[in-house]
């Protein structure tokens, strides 16, 4: 309470001071100045860059552009600072163009003149429209409905070393719609990412990707995300029992051992999946040599998920025997 009733006491001694009385004064002038100067300048002709809405109405519902309108056009406009400055604060700066007066045979058309006209009227009679983004409009569009078509990714893809990629990449969505004429439509049976590359991949990924555009046609949507699944490989190890081949009649063989470790590696996922029937070892009577008393071993038969795979024995002994 005091240190507030003494600042109470300097603001009183403060402004009963001329030199207070003078800066205040001199404030006051200095904003009088500043109105008139903002009143004057709205007057006089300036230029500005703008964004004009693009709004075309009376579409009917039949119709799908094959070429969609840009939703704004980049201006520069000159003019009456006031107007320019309503034009922004208000936002008013938009063409309502109707579609029935300039559409026909397939093909929305509006020429420079007619789009700069348009352009002019968002603004008010007295602009002066000094450039544009866009000088005209030609939309191609179809009264046909969309055909939905699958999309197949175009990929180089490379995992880390001791990872893999299961299975085939896959878009989100797996089909888009497809909009065109009778005779782009009919032609079209497979949508193909632009193709990408990705290399040393640890981890399961999304990667958002364009689709390749075929001229006369629009997709949607015209970027799908392809999801790559990583999985590390886990070593196994497992005990297979050798299958003999090719024996003649009367006559048999017996291994020893009659079994053989097996190694590979899986992706994680399939680890508890992969058992001993998917993978054949093979002991071939064809093999035998007469100086030697050991049966080489063959791989057989695999699943193709099994990676690196290897016979831990490279040979089993035997004896042979007459039925």
């Amino acid at each position: 309470m005091v240190e507030i009733d003494k600042i109470r006491k300097s603001w009183k001694e403060v402004k009963t001071t001329s030199g207070f009385k003078k800066t205040l004064t001199f404030l006051v002038f200095v904003a009088i100045a500043a109105l008139f100067w903002f009143i004057l300048a709205l007057n006089d002709n300036v230029q500005d860059d703008f964004e004009v809405g693009v709004n075309i109405y009376n579409v009917p519902d039949s119709v799908n552009f094959i070429n969609l309108p840009p939703d704004k056009i980049h201006v520069m406009v000159r003019d009456k600072g006031s107007n320019l400055w309503r034009s922004a604060v208000l936002g008013t700066a938009k063409m309502n163009i109707n579609f029935r007066d300039y559409s026909a045979d397939g093909v929305f058309r509006m020429s420079k003149s007619e789009l700069n006209a348009a352009i002019k009227n968002a603004f008010g009679q007295t602009a002066s429209l000094l450039s544009t983004s866009v000088d005209s409009l030609v939309l191609a569009y179809t009264n046909l409905p969309g055909r939905r078509i699958p999309v197949e990714v175009s990929a180089d893809l490379r995992p880390a070393v001791g990872k893999i990629i299961m299975g085939v990449p896959q878009a989100d969505p797996k089909g888009v719609m497809v909009y065109a004429n009778r005779d782009v439509l009919d032609t079209i049976t497979r949508v193909f990412t632009e193709r990408f590359t990705r290399n040393n991949l640890e981890e399961s990924t999304d990667i958002t990707v364009k689709l390749t555009q075929v001229s006369g046609a629009r997709f949607d949507p015209s970027v799908v995300t392809v999801k790559v699944n990583v999985e590390p490989l886990v070593r196994k190890e497992v005990n297979v029992t050798v299958q003999i081949h090719n024996v003649p009649d009367g006559m048999d063989l017996l291994l020893f051992p009659a079994n053989a470790q097996v190694e590979y590696y899986v992706p994680m996922s399939k680890f508890n999946a992969a058992s001993t029937e998917t993978v054949e070892v093979i002991a071939d009577y064809r093999d035998l040599a007469a100086k030697t008393r050991r049966l080489p071993l063959h791989l057989g038969r695999r699943d193709r998920n099994l990676l690196n795979l290897r016979v831990l024995s490279d040979s089993v002994e035997y004896t042979l025997v007459r039925e």
